[in-house]
Protein backbone atom coordinates (compact mmCIF):
# COMPACT_ATOMS: atom_id res chain seq x y z
CA UNK A 1 0.00 0.00 0.00
CA UNK A 2 1.25 3.49 -0.82
CA UNK A 3 1.05 6.41 1.53
CA UNK A 4 0.75 9.79 -0.11
CA UNK A 5 1.10 13.04 1.78
CA UNK A 6 0.52 16.24 -0.13
CA UNK A 7 1.46 19.69 1.08
CA UNK A 8 0.47 22.73 -0.93
CA UNK A 9 2.15 26.06 -0.19
CA UNK A 10 0.74 29.31 -1.58
CA UNK A 11 2.53 31.38 -2.64
CA UNK A 12 5.26 28.80 -3.33
CA UNK A 13 8.62 29.21 -1.65
CA UNK A 14 11.78 29.31 -3.73
CA UNK A 15 12.57 25.62 -3.88
CA UNK A 16 9.43 25.15 -1.75
CA UNK A 17 7.54 22.04 -0.79
CA UNK A 18 4.79 20.94 -3.14
CA UNK A 19 4.55 17.18 -2.89
CA UNK A 20 5.72 14.61 -0.38
CA UNK A 21 5.33 10.93 -1.14
CA UNK A 22 6.28 8.28 1.40
CA UNK A 23 5.65 4.63 2.00
CA UNK A 24 6.79 1.28 0.71
CA UNK A 25 7.94 1.37 -2.89
CA UNK A 26 7.20 5.06 -3.30
CA UNK A 27 9.43 7.86 -4.39
CA UNK A 28 10.09 10.84 -2.17
CA UNK A 29 9.31 14.04 -4.04
CA UNK A 30 10.13 17.03 -1.86
CA UNK A 31 11.94 20.31 -2.35
CA UNK A 32 13.34 22.36 0.48
CA UNK A 33 13.85 26.13 0.50
CA UNK A 34 17.40 26.86 -0.65
CA UNK A 35 18.67 27.81 2.81
CA UNK A 36 17.51 24.47 4.25
CA UNK A 37 18.80 22.55 1.25
CA UNK A 38 22.28 24.02 1.75
CA UNK A 39 22.09 23.29 5.47
CA UNK A 40 21.03 19.68 4.86
CA UNK A 41 24.18 19.18 2.80
CA UNK A 42 26.25 19.45 5.99
CA UNK A 43 24.38 16.62 7.76
CA UNK A 44 26.23 13.27 7.67
CA UNK A 45 24.13 10.47 6.11
CA UNK A 46 22.36 8.37 8.71
CA UNK A 47 22.83 10.96 11.46
CA UNK A 48 20.72 11.36 14.55
CA UNK A 49 19.46 14.93 14.26
CA UNK A 50 17.83 17.46 16.57
CA UNK A 51 15.88 20.20 14.78
CA UNK A 52 15.37 23.08 17.19
CA UNK A 53 12.43 25.36 16.36
CA UNK A 54 11.15 22.91 13.76
CA UNK A 55 7.99 24.92 12.96
CA UNK A 56 6.41 22.94 10.07
CA UNK A 57 8.76 19.87 10.32
CA UNK A 58 9.45 19.84 6.57
CA UNK A 59 13.18 19.51 7.20
CA UNK A 60 12.86 16.47 9.53
CA UNK A 61 10.48 14.79 7.07
CA UNK A 62 12.87 15.38 4.18
CA UNK A 63 15.86 14.15 6.20
CA UNK A 64 14.16 10.89 7.16
CA UNK A 65 12.53 10.23 3.79
CA UNK A 66 15.82 10.68 1.94
CA UNK A 67 17.84 8.65 4.46
CA UNK A 68 19.97 11.63 5.36
CA UNK A 69 18.88 11.18 8.99
CA UNK A 70 18.21 7.94 10.82
CA UNK A 71 16.01 9.75 13.32
CA UNK A 72 15.07 13.30 14.29
CA UNK A 73 14.00 14.96 17.52
CA UNK A 74 12.04 18.01 16.40
CA UNK A 75 11.30 20.66 19.02
CA UNK A 76 9.39 23.90 19.10
CA UNK A 77 8.58 26.18 22.00
CA UNK A 78 5.12 26.99 20.59
CA UNK A 79 2.12 24.70 20.60
CA UNK A 80 0.55 25.69 17.26
CA UNK A 81 3.64 25.09 15.07
CA UNK A 82 4.19 21.78 16.83
CA UNK A 83 0.60 20.77 16.04
CA UNK A 84 1.22 21.53 12.35
CA UNK A 85 4.41 19.51 12.50
CA UNK A 86 2.61 16.59 14.11
CA UNK A 87 -0.06 16.54 11.38
CA UNK A 88 2.62 16.39 8.68
CA UNK A 89 4.64 13.69 10.43
CA UNK A 90 1.54 11.54 10.99
CA UNK A 91 0.32 12.07 7.42
CA UNK A 92 3.66 10.76 6.18
CA UNK A 93 3.73 7.84 8.59
CA UNK A 94 7.01 8.85 10.22
CA UNK A 95 6.00 8.79 13.89
CA UNK A 96 8.59 6.13 14.71
CA UNK A 97 11.45 8.14 13.17
CA UNK A 98 10.54 11.70 14.16
CA UNK A 99 9.89 12.54 17.82
CA UNK A 100 8.12 15.85 18.42
CA UNK A 101 8.71 17.71 21.68
CA UNK A 102 7.43 21.05 22.96
CA UNK A 103 10.50 22.55 24.59
CA UNK A 104 12.67 25.65 24.83
CA UNK A 105 15.89 25.25 22.90
CA UNK A 106 17.77 22.02 23.54
CA UNK A 107 16.00 21.35 26.82
CA UNK A 108 13.79 18.74 25.14
CA UNK A 109 16.59 16.33 24.27
CA UNK A 110 16.15 14.41 27.54
CA UNK A 111 19.75 13.25 27.70
CA UNK A 112 19.93 12.28 24.01
CA UNK A 113 23.18 13.08 22.21
CA UNK A 114 22.43 13.85 18.56
CA UNK A 115 25.11 13.77 15.89
CA UNK A 116 23.87 17.09 14.49
CA UNK A 117 21.81 19.93 15.93
CA UNK A 118 19.98 22.23 13.51
CA UNK A 119 18.96 25.74 14.60
CA UNK A 120 17.58 27.58 11.59
CA UNK A 121 15.30 30.48 10.77
CA UNK A 122 16.01 32.59 13.87
CA UNK A 123 17.96 35.74 14.60
CA UNK A 124 21.63 35.42 15.52
CA UNK A 125 21.07 36.59 19.11
CA UNK A 126 18.33 33.99 19.62
CA UNK A 127 20.58 31.22 18.28
CA UNK A 128 23.42 32.38 20.53
CA UNK A 129 21.05 32.31 23.52
CA UNK A 130 20.02 28.73 22.73
CA UNK A 131 23.66 27.65 22.47
CA UNK A 132 24.53 29.44 25.71
CA UNK A 133 21.82 27.48 27.56
CA UNK A 134 22.56 24.15 25.86
CA UNK A 135 23.88 21.14 27.75
CA UNK A 136 27.45 20.01 26.87
CA UNK A 137 27.48 18.19 23.51
CA UNK A 138 31.15 17.76 22.73
CA UNK A 139 30.73 15.28 19.85
CA UNK A 140 27.86 17.11 18.15
CA UNK A 141 28.02 19.42 15.14
CA UNK A 142 25.82 22.51 15.09
CA UNK A 143 24.28 23.67 11.82
CA UNK A 144 23.08 27.22 12.17
CA UNK A 145 21.14 29.44 9.80
CA UNK A 146 20.66 32.96 11.19
CA UNK A 147 18.10 35.17 9.51
CA UNK A 148 19.90 38.32 10.65
CA UNK A 149 23.31 39.50 11.88
CA UNK A 150 25.48 36.51 11.02
CA UNK A 151 28.48 38.54 12.20
CA UNK A 152 27.20 38.44 15.78
CA UNK A 153 26.89 34.67 15.60
CA UNK A 154 30.41 34.25 14.18
CA UNK A 155 31.78 36.37 17.03
CA UNK A 156 29.80 34.40 19.63
CA UNK A 157 31.06 31.09 18.28
CA UNK A 158 34.69 32.22 18.30
CA UNK A 159 34.54 33.68 21.80
CA UNK A 160 32.77 30.61 23.21
CA UNK A 161 35.08 27.90 21.93
CA UNK A 162 33.28 26.73 18.78
CA UNK A 163 35.25 25.90 15.66
CA UNK A 164 33.48 27.33 12.61
CA UNK A 165 34.61 24.63 10.19
CA UNK A 166 32.21 25.30 7.32
CA UNK A 167 30.04 28.05 5.88
CA UNK A 168 27.97 28.34 2.73
CA UNK A 169 25.52 30.83 1.24
CA UNK A 170 21.97 30.38 -0.01
CA UNK A 171 19.98 32.74 -2.23
CA UNK A 172 16.29 32.93 -1.52
CA UNK A 173 13.70 35.61 -2.16
CA UNK A 174 16.29 38.16 -3.24
CA UNK A 175 18.32 37.71 -0.06
CA UNK A 176 21.53 35.89 0.80
CA UNK A 177 21.50 33.65 3.85
CA UNK A 178 24.43 32.18 5.76
CA UNK A 179 24.62 28.53 6.79
CA UNK A 180 27.28 27.94 9.45
CA UNK A 181 28.68 24.57 10.54
CA UNK A 182 30.36 24.64 13.95
CA UNK A 183 31.58 22.19 16.59
CA UNK A 184 32.74 22.62 20.19
CA UNK A 185 36.40 22.35 21.05
CA UNK A 186 37.94 25.34 19.33
CA UNK A 187 40.01 28.04 21.05
CA UNK A 188 38.26 30.97 22.70
CA UNK A 189 39.40 33.93 20.63
CA UNK A 190 38.19 37.34 19.49
CA UNK A 191 38.74 37.43 15.72
CA UNK A 192 39.59 40.63 13.85
CA UNK A 193 36.56 42.71 12.86
CA UNK A 194 36.57 41.71 9.18
CA UNK A 195 36.29 38.03 10.19
CA UNK A 196 33.01 38.83 11.97
CA UNK A 197 31.49 39.90 8.67
CA UNK A 198 33.21 37.46 6.29
CA UNK A 199 34.48 34.37 8.06
CA UNK A 200 37.55 32.36 6.97
CA UNK A 201 35.41 29.26 6.40
CA UNK A 202 33.28 31.16 3.90
CA UNK A 203 36.36 32.53 2.15
CA UNK A 204 37.73 29.00 1.79
CA UNK A 205 34.46 27.48 0.54
CA UNK A 206 34.68 28.79 -3.03
CA UNK A 207 30.98 29.57 -2.87
CA UNK A 208 29.65 30.98 -6.18
CA UNK A 209 27.70 33.60 -4.21
CA UNK A 210 30.74 34.85 -2.32
CA UNK A 211 31.50 37.87 -4.53
CA UNK A 212 27.92 39.13 -4.25
CA UNK A 213 27.95 38.57 -0.48
CA UNK A 214 31.25 40.41 -0.04
CA UNK A 215 29.92 43.39 -2.02
CA UNK A 216 26.77 43.49 0.14
CA UNK A 217 28.81 43.43 3.33
CA UNK A 218 30.96 46.32 2.13
CA UNK A 219 27.88 48.38 1.20
CA UNK A 220 26.35 47.63 4.58
CA UNK A 221 29.48 48.63 6.49
CA UNK A 222 29.85 51.85 4.49
CA UNK A 223 26.29 52.84 5.38
CA UNK A 224 26.85 51.99 9.05
CA UNK A 225 30.12 53.95 9.12
CA UNK A 226 28.36 57.06 7.78
CA UNK A 227 25.62 56.77 10.40
CA UNK A 228 28.10 56.23 13.25
CA UNK A 229 30.26 59.15 12.12
CA UNK A 230 27.24 61.45 12.39
CA UNK A 231 26.47 60.29 15.94
CA UNK A 232 27.68 62.01 19.10
CA UNK A 233 27.25 59.00 21.37
CA UNK A 234 30.51 57.72 22.93
CA UNK A 235 29.56 54.10 22.31
CA UNK A 236 29.01 54.85 18.62
CA UNK A 237 32.46 56.37 18.36
CA UNK A 238 33.93 53.18 19.79
CA UNK A 239 31.97 51.00 17.37
CA UNK A 240 33.03 53.21 14.46
CA UNK A 241 36.64 52.16 15.06
CA UNK A 242 35.68 48.49 14.64
CA UNK A 243 33.48 49.16 11.61
CA UNK A 244 36.24 51.14 9.86
CA UNK A 245 38.76 48.37 10.53
CA UNK A 246 36.43 45.74 9.07
CA UNK A 247 35.58 47.94 6.11
CA UNK A 248 39.23 48.67 5.28
CA UNK A 249 40.08 44.97 5.26
CA UNK A 250 37.08 43.92 3.18
CA UNK A 251 37.49 46.74 0.62
CA UNK A 252 40.91 45.32 -0.19
CA UNK A 253 39.23 42.12 -1.34
CA UNK A 254 36.91 43.74 -3.87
Amino acid sequence: MYMVCIVFKTPPLSGGVYLLVGGEGAKTVIQLPDRLRVLAGFIPPGARVADIGTDHARLPVWLVQTGRAASVVATDIREKPLARARRLVERCGLETSIRLVQADGLQGLSGERPDAVVIAGMGADTIAGILRAAPPLSETVFLLQPMTHAERLRLFLAENGYELYGERLAAEGGRLYNVLAARPGGPRVTPPPDAWYVGPALRAAGDPLFVAYLARQVRRLRAEARALAASRKPEDAERLVWVKAALAALENDI
